[in-house]
């Protein structure tokens, strides 16, 4: 099989699975600060929905050409920054809605569960960019925050659940 990788060409004659293969060329791209964006195997578009474990344990003789297309990180976060931004909005908005059950009730446990779900992925997101919130704060700089918001959920403290998010998590949020 013949791997090309922007402009690097390479063969691959040994029976490797497909596993293998899309591993190797996500570290060369990993290792030049580049995301793989575009995969097209023989004349089929791979997407992230063909990666399930049948196709990644086929052999790569069935194939003749992999080409992958990346672009550097940086480029891709500047592209998503509009994105970043868009999310933590909503994450403040739904965050500041839970507020008044939080105080007043009823205890919206469900809710809050989902919203700290959102929040994980917007966390998980910025920390493995180099994406930054307002002023000089970034995912990590909430992390002590939301480990304190975490275990005031896990005591049913609701009081301290809510002022957590209102006065330390949600003021944080990039809302630029």
């Amino acid at each position: 099989m013949q791997i090309m990788l922007d402009q690097e060409q390479w063969e691959v004659d040994a029976p490797l699975t497909m596993e293998q293969v899309l591993t190797e060329v996500s570290e060369r791209a990993h290792a030049r600060t580049r995301i793989i964006t575009r995969l097209q195997l023989d004349q089929r578009t791979i997407t992230d929905r063909d990666l399930d474990p049948v196709f990644l344990a086929e052999s790569v003789v069935r194939f003749r050409q992999l080409t992958a297309v990346s672009q550097p990180m940086p480029e891709l976060i500047r592209a998503a920054e509009g994105s970043i931004r868009k999310y933590a909005e909503t994450l403040r908005t739904e965050g500041t809605a839970l507020l008044s059950t939080l105080r007043f009730g009823p205890w919206p446990l469900s809710g809050l569960d989902a919203w700290l779900g959102q929040l994980a992925d917007y966390l998980e997101f910025v920390d493995g960019t180099s994406a930054t919130m307002e002023a000089g704060t970034g995912g990590s700089a909430l992390a002590p925050w939301v480990q304190q918001l975490l275990e005031a959920r896990a005591a049913r403290d609701l009081v301290r659940v809510a002022d957590l998010l209102e006065y330390e998590i949600l003021p944080r949020l990039d809302v630029r």
